[in-house]
């Protein structure tokens, strides 16, 4: 079914299989694919202890009636059961009540797990992920636990500011130094030159003193 509305930027989505691969299910939820319905056929209470996250609750005593009356007839459907058996019969009955587009996740929620689906419900939200298999409250747990402590980020902020503020302090206390030497290193010269003059100057007026006193003569 081609239910992709949002200008090529989700890649387009094939035509939905009579039976699925979990992982099939897991990339169109990443993708953020809108136009499906995950069912949930199994009866309430089990539901209620654990399913996939966004599946509806729909047990088979009464899921043509309720899919007929919230569910467009030609929108993609993923249905799971407690069996294969079960999940194969309600398939089948969606198709016989006219819904064209209707795939049997196979595994069921097993499966789900088994690759690291989300998940939500009362025993799932108390139950510890394995290896590859996690639940909503372990995400957010995992998440908030990756988190900076407040504060953390203004401390480190202050502590480079402080780290940079040394540096510069630093770098101008140095360039002052070279500055104020190289500024007595020219006045030395100046002087050093301004004696030489001087004394130039000293003994051409010597000279001169000397030849007029030999001119008067």
């Amino acid at each position: 079914m081609n239910s992709n509305n949002l200008g090529g930027i989700i890649p387009q989505q094939p035509p939905i299989e009579a039976q699925s691969d979990a992982h099939v299910l897991k990339s169109r939820l990443e993708w953020g694919e809108p136009a499906f319905t995950i069912l949930d056929v199994r009866d309430r209470e089990t539901y209620n202890d654990g399913h996939i996250m966004g599946a509806m609750p729909m047990p088979t005593d009464d899921l043509v009636d309720r899919a007929s009356s919230t569910i467009d007839k030609s929108r993609d459907i993923y249905v799971y059961g407690a069996t294969e058996e079960q999940t194969s019969q309600a398939a089948q009955s969606l198709r016989s009540a006219g819904f064209v587009h209707v795939s049997e996740l196979k595994g069921g929620l097993a499966a789900w797990k088994a690759i690291g689906g989300p998940t939500e419900g009362i025993v799932e939200s108390r139950t510890p992920a394995g290896a590859d298999d996690y639940n909503v409250v372990d995400r957010v747990k995992d998440h908030l636990g990756n988190q900076p402590k407040p504060g953390t980020s203004i401390k480190k902020d202050i502590a480079e500011a402080k780290n940079r503020a040394g540096e510069a302090a630093s770098e101008a206390k140095n360039r002052a130094g070279e500055a104020v030497s190289e500024a007595k290193n020219r006045a030395g010269e100046a002087v050093s030159e301004a004696k030489e003059n001087l004394e130039k100057a000293g003994d051409n007026l010597k000279e001169g003193v000397k030849d007029f006193n030999e001119n008067r003569q």
